[in-house]
């Protein structure tokens, strides 16, 4: 696989666009709330979602990275398995909304915007950077099991105590109740199998790219 040999500067541009495209609508989102809906606060009860959670992880990555542009030995700290990590959840987002909520969920007003954004831009954007950069440290298989026993099973266990003790599954695929814990078994199967092989086709990637 070919790489594309892109100056230090259009990688800085790239990364600035997109992390003040999601710390945008970030801002914006709480705002509107605080002044169309209710307290500011009550805006970070949507930090329990999946989505949100993924796209914080990328836009403080993406200040990061900015912030380290010139620190090269700073900057090498979150390659490598944290941004593989970051990757494959935020394929996560953007693969499972694509087939599971969005033929469900028809926002409107400023949620058609933050949608756009959180669901599509921002995942495909970072899956595009770590594709045109990530290609000079090596992963280790080993990081597979790093992803996936780390925070995808400390979000799921979230899920289900606060499911327990609110009634609200935070997704209708995780929700017991309405579905029965066969089915649930099921979902979560399906997402934990998808995480599996988009991180060993990533890692996969890598190694070719690597390659001595």
């Amino acid at each position: 696989m070919k790489d594309l040999n892109l100056s230090s500067n259009t990688v800085l541009i790239y990364r600035v666009i997109f992390a003040g495209l999601s710390w945008f609508t970030f801002i914006a989102g709480i705002i509107i709330y605080g002044l169309f809906y209710g307290p500011f606060y009550e805006w970070f009860n949507s930090f329990r979602a999946f989505t949100i959670q993924t796209n914080f992880m990328v836009t403080i990555w993406y200040t990061l990275a900015i912030l380290w542009h010139k620190k090269p030995e700073n900057l090498e700290k979150i390659t490598g398995l944290l941004k593989g990590a970051f990757t494959v959840y935020i394929s996560i987002t953007f693969i499972f909304f694509a087939i599971l909520l969005a033929p469900f969920y028809h926002p409107t007003g400023w949620a058609v915007f933050s949608n756009l954004v959180f669901h599509y831009v921002a995942p495909i954007a970072f899956i595009v950077d770590w594709i045109l950069t990530e290609n000079k440290l090596r992963y280790k298989w080993k990081y597979l099991l790093y992803w996936i026993i780390t925070y995808p099973i400390c979000y799921q266990a979230f899920v289900f105590i606060h499911g327990a003790f609110t009634g609200n599954y935070i997704y209708y695929f995780f929700d017991i109740n309405a579905l029965g814990i066969l089915r649930v078994v099921l979902f979560v199967s399906i997402i934990f199998t998808t995480g599996i092989v988009l991180g060993s086709v990533y890692i996969f990637i890598n190694r070719i790219r690597t390659r001595s």
